[in-house]
């Protein structure tokens, strides 16, 4: 057991604020192509998904002691040996994703602001701010997060509240029975994307343990879905499907239209300034994530002694595994839908049958 804990709450909170980052880069895009005007409700198709999700890590962690995380879970349940094994693949998999989404936050805050300035450095620098933040104790960067929250929360509402009054009708509606098909298949990208949340379960091991703690991950798992359809809604309900299906952030183009002449204007630059709170965020998740399956794995006494190499393998990924934007997206576009699946929802609900049967034995 640590004294370094957190609650439940504010694990939500962290995941929620983290998981911002890759919505608005992936969800308007990716179903707005599977499922035209019919997108927005991949969301809401994927919630009972995501509810058995938060059910079966509610099921891992059930009857453990505070200090285990998931890492400790594969290797009581599966032995030493295949236990290390799999957390060695959720390590692999967390280090594709710090440097995938590092080099990404690079390459979109470049474009959106200093478009001369040398990527390598940008990127030296965001992860020294990430080291940093992985040093800390987990519960001042949870306290952070909370702060990141609150700033965009109200941004993310405001922003859709004002990109409502934009909305075609004819670009959402109506859905016919035809749809659903291209909405199953948009099912995947949310997936995806609610999958990044496996991570938060290898930082168990820091969070208290409640008797409420199950009820309430279903709530805030409802409220996200809740959130991904209404941002897919307004997107498409202000550009259309077509249109949305050929954007790279629809969601910051709708905020470029946002603004009273005379009264504010230039909201975006405001928002995507914002949005690097997200960013960080993720970074720092997974980051974290890494540092204590690289403890679990390789016995690293504390976590900050492993955020040095994990931060070191993400600068020197980010800067030599992917060569261009091109590669880039195309690493991140199938291969990485399936990874967040798998890794996300496929194996957490393998695991639960071990886990049952070691328990019931």
């Amino acid at each position: 057991m640590t004294d370094d804990q957190i609650s439940m709450r504010q694990l939500m909170v962290l995941l929620f604020t983290a998981l911002l980052s890759p919505v608005v880069r992936l969800l308007p895009t990716r179903t707005a192509e599977e499922a035209g005007r019919a997108g927005w409700l991949s969301a809401l198709a994927a919630l009972p998904i995501v509810l058995a999700l938060c059910w079966v890590i509610s099921a891992l962690f059930r009857g453990t002691e505070t200090g285990t995380g998931l890492g400790e879970i594969a290797q009581r349940v599966l032995g030493a040996p295949l236990g290390k094994a799999l957390v060695l693949l959720y390590l692999i998999w967390g280090l594709f994703l710090l440097c995938a989404n590092t080099r990404l936050f690079g390459l979109r805050f470049l474009s959106t602001s200093y478009r001369n300035a040398p990527l390598g450095f940008f990127l030296m620098a965001a992860l020294l701010l990430v080291l940093w933040l992985v040093r800390k104790p987990l519960s001042a960067f949870a306290r952070a997060a909370e702060l990141f929250y609150l700033a965009l929360a109200l941004c993310l509402g405001l922003t859709l509240f004002f990109g409502l009054f934009r909305v075609r009708a004819s670009n959402v509606l109506p859905v016919w029975a035809e749809d659903v098909p291209g909405v199953a298949r948009a099912v995947r990208p949310v997936l995806s994307v609610v999958g990044y949340g496996v991570f938060g379960a290898f930082l168990g091991g820091n969070v208290t343990r409640r008797s409420s703690d199950r009820r309430r991950s279903l709530k805030w798992a409802a409220a996200f879905c809740a959130v991904l359809a209404a941002l897919q809604l307004v997107c498409l309900g202000n550009f259309g499907p077509e249109l949305t299906a050929r954007m790279d952030t629809p969601f910051f183009m709708m905020v470029k239209g946002i603004g009273v002449p005379g009264a504010f204007e230039r909201v975006e630059s405001v928002v995507i300034a914002l949005w690097v709170l997200s960013d960080l965020t993720l970074l720092g998740l997974l980051a974290s994530a890494c540092c204590a399956m690289a403890q679990s794995v390789f016995g690293f006494r504390k976590r900050s002694t492993a955020a040095w190499p994990v931060v070191l393998a993400a600068l020197i990924g980010a800067i030599f595994f992917f060569p261009d934007a091109f590669a880039l997206s195309q690493w991140m576009g199938q291969a990485a839908e399936w990874g967040g699946v798998i890794f996300g929802f496929l194996i957490p609900a393998a695991l639960l049958p071990a886990v049952l049967l070691r328990r019931k034995g």
